[in-house]
């Protein structure tokens, strides 16, 4: 019977490598699928024909799954390269086209009160001009607090997003826990994990997509999760969770903290992947922004009222601060408080400097604030028409820098793609060449099989 055996064994073998090619077929255009082959091992001891061993046929050792770590490990990467990248390009060019819209635009605001200031200059004492300039100033008040707006619309809608992300990475931790207490379970019975490491590999992609990660990978098939200073995110089948720390009053704020069963720990640096580039838009872009523009109106505020006080109404009474002033702010938010002075009216505007009609002094420096050298904060040292044209620049090459990370970003994903494809994802052709040498290796058993029983069937017929 060793013959029927060895044919036997060799067919129970086949059929496996049959199934393994007919499963790499099926899943030729799955993403993230490794393609599995099966490893043969001959079995050695069993039959012993005049002392000689004949061995007892062969035996399927393994079926392994392909895939070099290496270029597992690049994918991830680069996935984690490319989120960030693409939602910060995102986040600036929406940034870029709302500080340059028509509506929204400070220059034309700016340049429409200085062209008011400059024809009250020809007659100081034309109600008319001086309605102008209070339309305009208002003007341009509304200018700032609808920028600083538009500004916290886009900063809020990104925290929202942050808000999602988190939970997301959340549910991605929990189920990588869970896949490694049952890849843990699984190789203990000796079961195939090969589906479920390809199960982890794309459960670890699409965490890299929210945060960098390093990852350790265990004998078990399973791994273990931190951020890339080091802290555990999973350990076993145990997982973290992040949570977001708004105890400093920020309700755009991207802190956050990790809780590992009892311990809690603040993320000590900048996660990566999407949450990182939302956490850089905000300290890099909406935080400075915000900073220049509550600077540029408090600038304007203080010089504009400045250059007013002490000067006299159509009516020839003089007028001090506040009285006098043209602009009202609230400190730490002018931006989005600016506003004209409620209690101004065209013929209580102050731009006589002698008290006679007429005279329009003050014009004159207000006329010169356009040209002046600012001296408050991050607008030191500019004028107004050049802290925001410098904003505006600044933001520029911003984009176009990170547009060009992107897609350079996106380039290295494709390239990842292809080397991880090239090792590990199915080719129809191959496949097809392997189901014909596994198909003739099936019938060529049967046909041991087929053969031995005759033997058996010619021997029984001699008695």
């Amino acid at each position: 019977m060793g013959m029927v055996n060895i044919g036997l064994s060799g067919v129970l073998a086949n059929r496996v490598a049959l199934n393994t090619t007919a499963q790499n077929t099926a899943n030729v255009n799955t993403p993230g699928y490794s393609r599995q082959v099966v490893n043969f091992t001959a079995t050695s001891s069993g039959n012993f024909i005049n002392g000689v061993n004949l061995g007892a046929g062969v035996e399927v050792g393994s079926v392994i799954r392909i895939a070099e770590q290496s270029s597992v490990n690049r994918l991830r990467e680069s996935t984690e390269l490319a989120q960030y990248s693409q939602t910060y390009f995102e986040g600036l060019s929406n940034l870029e086209n709302m500080l340059g819209a028509e509506g929204l635009s400070l220059t034309s605001g700016l340049n429409n009160f200085f062209a008011a200031i400059d024809e009250a200059s020809v007659s100081p004492e034309s109600l008319a001009f001086r309605q102008q300039v209070l339309t305009n100033a208002d003007a341009l008040a509304q200018q700032f607090n609808s920028v600083y707006e538009q500004l916290n619309q886009q900063e809020a809608a990104q925290s929202e997003r942050y808000g999602a992300v988190v939970a997301s990475v959340n549910s991605q931790l929990e189920s990588i826990a869970k896949l490694n207490t049952q890849l843990q379970a699984d190789a203990l019975l000796g079961k195939s994990i090969s589906g479920l490491q390809d199960s982890m590999d794309k459960h670890l992609n699409e965490l890299a997509k929210s945060v960098d990660i390093q990852v350790i990978y265990l004998d078990s098939g399973g791994v273990e999760v931190s951020t890339p200073n080091g802290q555990p995110l999973v350990i076993n089948g145990y997982s973290a969770r992040l949570e977001r720390n708004i105890t400093n009053s920020d309700p755009y704020s991207t802190d956050l903290n990790i809780q590992f069963q009892t311990m809690v720990t603040p993320v000590d640096a900048s996660l990566g992947g999407e949450l990182g580039a939302i956490e850089a838009l905000k300290t890099q872009q909406y935080e400075p922004i915000k900073t220049l523009l509550n600077d540029m109106a408090g600038a304007l505020s203080l010089e504009v009222n400045s250059v007013l006080s002490g000067g006299y109404a159509l009516d020839g009474i003089q007028l001090l601060s506040p009285d006098s002033d043209l602009f009202v702010v609230t400190a730490g938010s002018e931006a989005s408080s600016i506003a004209i002075n409620s209690t101004l009216t065209p013929e209580r505007l102050a731009f006589s400097s002698t008290g006679q009609v007429g005279d329009g002094g003050k014009l004159t420096g207000l006329s010169m604030l356009s040209q002046k050298a600012l001296t408050s904060g991050s607008v030191t040292g500019k004028t107004l028409y050049s802290a925001y044209s410098g904003l505006l620049g600044d933001i520029g090459i911003f984009t176009r820098q990170a547009e060009s990370e992107s897609t350079a970003a996106q380039i290295s994903l494709e390239d990842a793609q292809v080397i991880r494809d090239s090792v590990s994802a199915v080719n129809s052709d191959e496949e097809a060449a392997n189901m014909m040498l596994y198909l003739n290796a099936y019938e060529a058993n049967m046909k041991v099989i087929s053969t031995a029983n005759q033997m058996f069937q010619t021997l029984l017929q001699a008695f």
